[in-house]
């Protein structure tokens, strides 16, 4: 959900300021140098605490209803503050696309902005937002086992890996260790994120216009 939150805004905001450039890419980069520059632990973190603030109840129907709305509110506080890389990914490619000849030539054939950019802009970054899709989802897995783990991330009615390895560490005290639950949470990710990234590839491979033959 947090992934696909990030990358309409980055595929929005990045390719308007690539290919229009002027006083809408000033705006684009002020933005996503202001986000960029804040610490994103730090300002995830506050986030989430205003948001639980906000949803601040003691009836069990409530907490139910905190715990599911602080879920979805944490997944759009990751979306709204991860988009700022791809974007700036995005924004430099086009900047490349838009003066090679076949941009150029539609240009000059009076085709519309609008048609230039679904037809030739996009389809040529396909590539860039499924490796940024990839590698943001990994890094999205570790923030939310990191602030699970400092038991301000996910709420306590579900399940997290974040979780597993908090409760785990007191396991690894113990005498004989208890060292499986913290084995498993990690062997879990590990699979997860070799999984996708190994997909990514596959559909980068199949996607990207400069690999394909023929």
């Amino acid at each position: 959900v947090t992934t696909l939150i990030s990358v309409p805004f980055a595929l929005a905001f990045g390719i308007t300021a690539g290919y229009f450039g002027g006083f809408a890419d000033d705006v684009v980069q002020f933005i996503y140098t202001t986000i960029s520059s804040i610490p994103s632990i730090l300002l995830i973190t506050s986030l989430i605490l205003i948001v639980k603030n906000l949803l601040n109840s003691n009836t069990s129907e409530a907490i139910q209803f905190q715990g599911d709305s602080l879920l979805l509110g944490l997944c759009i506080i990751l979306g709204i503050v991860g988009w700022s890389g791809l974007c700036r990914l995005l924004r430099a490619e086009t900047l490349k696309l838009k003066e090679l000849d076949f941009v150029q030539a539609a240009k000059s054939l009076g085709t519309n902005h609008f048609k230039i950019i679904i037809k030739h802009i996009i389809p040529n970054v396909t590539h860039i937002i499924l490796i940024s899709f990839i590698l943001h989802f990994s890094g999205l897995v570790m923030v939310e086992a990191v602030l699970s783990y400092l038991k301000i991330g996910v709420p306590t009615t579900i399940g997290s890996w974040g979780r597993i390895i908090d409760e785990a560490r007191n396991e690894l005290s113990r005498d004989p260790v208890i060292y499986w639950p913290l084995f498993e949470s990690f062997l879990a990710m590990l699979v997860l994120i070799l999984a996708v990234n190994f997909l990514g590839d596959v559909i980068r491979d199949a996607l990207d216009p400069k690999l394909r033959k023929g």
